[in-house]
């Protein structure tokens, strides 16, 4: 299998991977508890879990990428951040507790369908009440590039995640393509789905 193309931008620590915190995690940083606990699967460099981090909550960032995880605890040293971090696929790490917030973001349509929806499920499992998930998946409304073809393995349908969440307070709901633009001047183009939903059902 070719190696992800990120994997070049994680051995650079100037490099920004996949961009700056995304908006609807910034957003939620005020709506959630002092010190939170916050679960960020498929975490990369960190986008979102160092900016969480920053904020005081209590991180744990898990990533397959060694190289990914090496920059995240960098950068995190760097700032004098402390979170704690696992080299782990996402399919097999053990959710140890409840969270306010768990984060996948980008990373759940390189899982097959039957790795996501187990995935969804623990993530409701081992959410508080009224607590987060933070959800973005690539969609089959656009093919995904050549290049990450034998990657994406688990494409959603358009508007499935959101029907996997009907019973959750859904906070947003987004439905977008956006080009992506990636270091040596790589393009891609991605239709996906957005979630914010707050468990309202827990008992």
């Amino acid at each position: 299998m070719t190696k992800p193309l990120w994997e070049t931008t994680y051995a650079d620590l100037e490099a920004k991977s996949f961009g700056d915190v995304s908006q609807e995690i910034f957003d939620l940083i005020p709506m959630l508890p002092s010190r939170a606990k916050i679960l960020d699967l498929g975490c990369g460099d960190g986008r979102n879990a160092i900016p969480l981090a920053r904020a005081g909550f209590d991180v744990t960032a898990i990533d397959l990428s060694q190289a990914g995880i090496h920059k995240l605890n960098t950068l995190a040293e760097q700032e004098n951040l402390s979170i704690q971090t696992a080299v782990a696929d996402m399919t097999t790490f053990n959710i140890p507790i409840d969270y306010d917030l768990i984060i996948a973001h980008g990373c759940l349509h390189f899982v097959e369908r039957r790795h996501w929806e187990q995935l969804i499920q623990k993530f409701k499992d081992h959410t508080k009440l009224h607590g987060f998930n933070a959800i973005t998946v690539f969609t089959d409304e656009i093919p995904p590039p050549p290049d990450l073809t034998e990657l994406c393995v688990g494409m959603f349908q358009e508007g499935e995640l959101y029907t996997m969440y009907s019973e959750w307070d859904i906070i947003l709901a987004k439905t977008y393509t956006f080009q992506d633009d990636h270091a040596g001047g790589i393009q891609h183009l991605h239709a996906a789905n957005k979630l914010i939903a707050r468990n309202v059902q827990k008992n």
